[in-house]
């Protein structure tokens, strides 16, 4: 069961909550805002994996704050939802809603190769990257974006981050998107219109985290809203491979607002900053033409 009416705003959704009480998360995490609007959509007809990671927390015995199932596995999440989904199949339980919600770690790099499996056999999972930007510990990944300093890179990661819903969308999906939590209603519509397709969907979801980006957990949504405004995030979705923005500002502001509401990027220079506002324009300008794909603009 999932919720088909459309949903015109946010006093349309569904009332009923299946992430209740007190999360063991930290304080303003945009992973835990993402977990809830998507289970008020899918609700209680759903299984949810999830790597090792961020989403642990919430489901270690003897108590969770999930009131659907919820299994972690490491490295390899998608393979073991595959196997769930397999399974309920042949029981004849259709019904049920296999949600991967894995952090960008384990999306991006150590589970990308089991997802791309599942997307190749067409196993009807619904996957939702949360993207915080680096493995929990703040630890680079591949989704870490140039300049960011982590844990493992305190001067600054020194490359651009991988563009993984192009990937996934050369795996020939009915459906992809990148989304964010600061455009909740983008995100739910685009949520409602995957859960409509079979096979693999994805969405990349972009989820702020306070700890590791360095800001005040009370400004979760500005910062999220922020990446998408300076086209650091932009948000589109891919349908039956066709192209659209789904949130095109006006006018991109400069990436340096983005930049200067987080520590994580104190010590680009001037350089620095420069070459990622290029690239960042490079991109937009091929978004706005639908020339995603063409490689060879950036």
């Amino acid at each position: 069961m999932t919720v088909n009416e459309p949903i015109e705003s946010l006093n349309d959704l569904p009332k009923k909550d299946f992430l209740l009480g007190r999360a063991e998360a930290c304080r303003g995490c945009g992973a835990l805002i993402g977990l809830k609007l998507a289970l008020k959509i899918m609700e209680k007809n759903t299984i949810v994996v999830s790597s090792f990671g961020c989403m642990t927390l919430l489901a270690t015995y003897p108590q969770t704050v999930l009131k659907v199932p919820f299994i972690h596995v490491p490295s390899n999440p998608v393979a073991a939802a595959s196997g769930i989904y397999h399974s309920l199949r042949s029981a004849g339980k259709e019904d049920i809603n296999v949600l991967c919600y894995i952090g960008d770690g384990a999306t991006y790099d150590s589970g990308l190769e089991s997802l791309s499996a599942a997307a190749v056999r067409k196993d009807n999972l619904m996957y939702i990257c949360y993207n915080n930007q680096s493995y929990t510990g703040s630890y680079t990944s591949s989704a870490t974006p140039y300049g960011a300093k982590t844990a493992t890179s305190p001067k600054g990661y020194q490359y651009f981050r991988k563009s993984l819903a192009k990937i996934m969308a050369s795996h020939n999906l009915h459906y992809v998107a990148t989304a964010s939590v600061a455009y909740p209603m983008d995100f739910v519509r685009k949520l409602q219109k995957a859960l409509s397709f079979p096979g693999v969907k994805f969405i990349d979801l972009l989820t702020p985290c306070p700890v590791g980006w360095g800001f005040d957990p009370s400004n979760t949504i500005e910062v999220a809203r922020m990446a998408v405004q300076t086209g650091a995030w932009p948000l589109y979705e891919i349908e039956n491979k066709k192209f659209s923005l789904t949130v095109a500002p006006t006018r991109l502001e400069p990436v340096e607002r983005y930049f200067i509401m987080q520590k994580r990027f104190s010590s680009l220079n001037k350089n620095e900053k420069e070459r990622i506002q290029e690239h960042i324009e490079k991109e937009w300008k091929c978004l706005l033409r639908k020339k995603y794909w063409e490689v060879s603009e950036y």
